[in-house]
């Protein structure tokens, strides 16, 4: 086995960025097998170091890995897992640490009454209102990346026709549940809270639980999610039904 890891290239960079964390990237693109090599080789860390491990956060093309620096070195951490990835990438075996993607669905009023930019949307993108509700509702994303506000996840990616820059100036408030769109990307606003991104619709879907004071995100990076168009009568049913 040594003789394949002295030929061995490392798909990622590894960058020390705190004395308890380490930085691993790959290519800065968005790419679902990329994703994929990421996510497994962040199983295998955690499960194959065990008690070494602090955390792991997997994004579109990185890898943060907080370690227990107390019982290990950086230089240690970085040589198992430089091992780990050699190990496995060269025997094909990451493959076996993919997991099953199951597909959320999402529904989404669709609106244009709350003065939010479908309609804008439409005329940037020179389309109807229906014609970018279908592009929107008729594509599977895959969660890249949680960040900027708990629950909120970095769908990608959209059709190449709904791509747009953010807004040139942001919206102070941008209500629960807004689903939006920004460059390749989709999320759902977990909260109510400031915004730059194109709103679309709306969903009454709650994007995280908390019970036992334990945080759980709808939407998980490596899931995929699907949206699907709803009536505004069956927002204001399907709102009154979850929050009762």
């Amino acid at each position: 086995m040594a003789d394949k890891l002295a030929h061995f290239q490392a798909s990622f960079c590894l960058d020390i960025v705190a004395e308890n964390a380490l930085l691993l990237s790959w290519r800065s693109e968005i790419s679902t097998a990329q994703h994929n090599e990421i996510i497994a080789l962040q199983t295998v860390i955690e499960q194959q170091l065990g008690e070494l491990i602090i955390e792991t956060i997997a994004s579109y093309h990185c890898l943060m890995v907080y370690f227990n620096h107390q019982v290990i070195t950086s230089a240690d951490i970085i040589e198992q897992i430089k091992q780990l990835a050699q190990y496995h990438q060269q025997n094909n075996k990451l493959t076996d640490y993919i997991p099953a993607a199951d597909c959320i669905e999402i529904p989404v009023y669709y609106d244009t009454e709350q003065k939010w930019d479908l309609a804008e949307v439409a005329h940037q993108c020179n389309m109807s209102n229906d014609e970018v509700i279908k592009q929107h509702s008729s594509t599977i994303y895959r969660g890249f990346a949680l960040g900027f506000t708990p629950g909120f996840c970095y769908l990608a990616s959209l059709p190449n026709i709904l791509h747009l820059p953010r807004k040139s100036s942001p919206r102070t408030q941008v209500p629960k549940g807004a689903v939006a769109i920004a460059e390749q990307q989709t999320a759902v606003y977990p909260n109510q809270s400031p915004g730059g991104w194109h709103i679309i619709g709306q969903t009454p879907l709650p994007m995280y639980s908390t019970k036992n004071g334990q945080f759980n995100a709808k939407i998980n990076v490596g899931q995929n999610v699907k949206f699907y168009a709803i009536s505004k009568a069956e927002f204001i049913v399907m709102q009154q039904g979850l929050s009762v």
